[in-house]
């Protein structure tokens, strides 16, 4: 038995991710090792001293500063693949995909290396399903550690050869200027790179600016746009005896405002091409109405009322075949009809009330000029005994 459990583990899910973060962790490892030898075997720090030890430094260790940063990157994201995260696994695949290149291509004394790291990125976009997970915490977590650490990378680097630039860079303020003004390869040309090693850097800022850099901040954009809607999601659920309006035409507005006007508890579910009819921050949902997941979002089950009011009766029947199936006739129905000969379609899944306005305008305007008195009574007696009877 034991033996059938440890054959199920080793071909599970988790014992690939395991293995492949423990081979990207020897390849980080592997990266760091010559460059923490080669600083460390070359100037001991300790007894001469932080400053001369950068300035020890030549052309190569230079290169190998980038180099670090990817070896280390790896490593830490490495701990996030291991429970299948999808942001971990994309920023990986630029990492390797850059050493592999830099190895091949550039680096020929790392060739072994080049070769290793290719054969990760390819062993990583064979097991691309087993990186499915997306939690809001960790692509937060991971993104934002992504823009501090290029972010930090750049700013001491361009101090560290500051020299190499005109007007030369001083001060942090002004690396924190160019380190922003490379990494969105805005470009502006007020501080140039006159050497070969500051035009090397500078290189190095825009790659990983246009890979990690924008990548990062469209995950945190992305995070905390979904994050927004998972609040107002988690919102809903604790709502009961609401109103639901489903759709963006101006009826399903107007009914809206004047809920919100009797301070009554409502949720609003349309299309996206209609959510800035809505106010900004308030109780509503974007996507298809007719989709169960959404309307159970909407908690329509513990709904008081379910306003339909669409601009299409199609949509507005399924969506009140989806209200059907998750409240039953717990929670009234209200139905709009927007062409008058789908009427009688619609009464046969027996709504609470079905009213169109053309047939609720042209009983007005008969009343009116027939001479009968119109007053609020007439008007109710319109909608629940002619308009909406089944």
């Amino acid at each position: 038995m034991f033996d059938n459990s440890f054959v199920a583990f080793l071909k599970s899910s988790l014992s690939i991710r395991l293995l492949l973060s423990l081979l990207i962790i020897i390849d980080g490892f592997m990266i760091l090792k010559p460059v923490l030898s080669a600083y460390t075997d070359y100037i001991d720090w300790r007894e001469t001293g932080f400053t001369e030890w950068l300035k020890s430094l030549g052309f190569m260790k230079l290169l190998d500063i980038p180099r670090f940063l990817l070896g280390a990157s790896l490593i830490f994201l490495s701990l996030f693949m291991i429970n299948g995260a999808r942001i971990a696994w994309v920023f990986s695949l630029f990492l390797l995909a850059i050493i592999s290149f830099v190895d091949l291509r550039l680096a020929q004394e790392n060739i072994h290396q080049g070769y290793f790291s290719l054969g990760l990125f390819v062993a990583l976009c064979l097991f691309w399903k087993l990186y499915h997970h997306h939690s809001l915490t960790s692509a937060g977590f991971v993104a934002v550690t992504c823009i501090i650490g290029l972010l930090l990378y750049s700013i001491f680097g361009t101090l560290y050869i500051g020299n190499e630039f005109f007007p030369i860079v001083k001060d942090g303020t002004t690396a924190f200027y160019f380190a922003l003004v490379c990494m969105t390869t805005v470009g502006f040309g007020d501080i140039v790179p006159v050497t070969v090693d500051a035009r090397v850097f500078t290189v190095t800022v825009i790659i990983l600016g246009i890979t990690i850099f924008t990548t990062s901040v469209v995950y945190v954009v992305g995070v905390l746009a979904k994050g927004t809607k998972e609040i107002v999601r988690k919102r809903f659920s604790y709502m009961k005896d609401h109103y639901v309006v489903i759709g963006g035409t101006p009826m399903a507005v107007n009914v809206y405002q004047g809920l919100k006007k009797r301070e009554l508890p409502v949720a609003v579910i349309c299309q996206e091409n209609h959510r800035s009819h809505y106010p900004e921050k308030d109780n509503i949902v974007t996507g298809d109405p007719t989709s169960s997941e959404l309307l159970a979002a909407a908690n329509v089950k513990h709904a008081k009322c379910v306003l339909i009011m669409t601009d299409s009766d199609s949509l507005s029947t399924f969506a009140l075949l989806g209200v059907r199936e998750l409240a039953g006739k717990e929670a009234k129905t209200v139905v709009l009809i927007n062409q008058e000969n789908n009427m009688d379609k619609v009464r046969l899944l027996h709504p609470d009330m079905l009213f169109s306005l053309s047939s609720l305008g042209s009983e007005v305007l008969m009343q009116v000029l027939c001479g009968d008195a119109i007053s609020s009574d007439t008007i109710s007696d319109m909608l629940l005994n002619k308009v909406a009877k089944s």
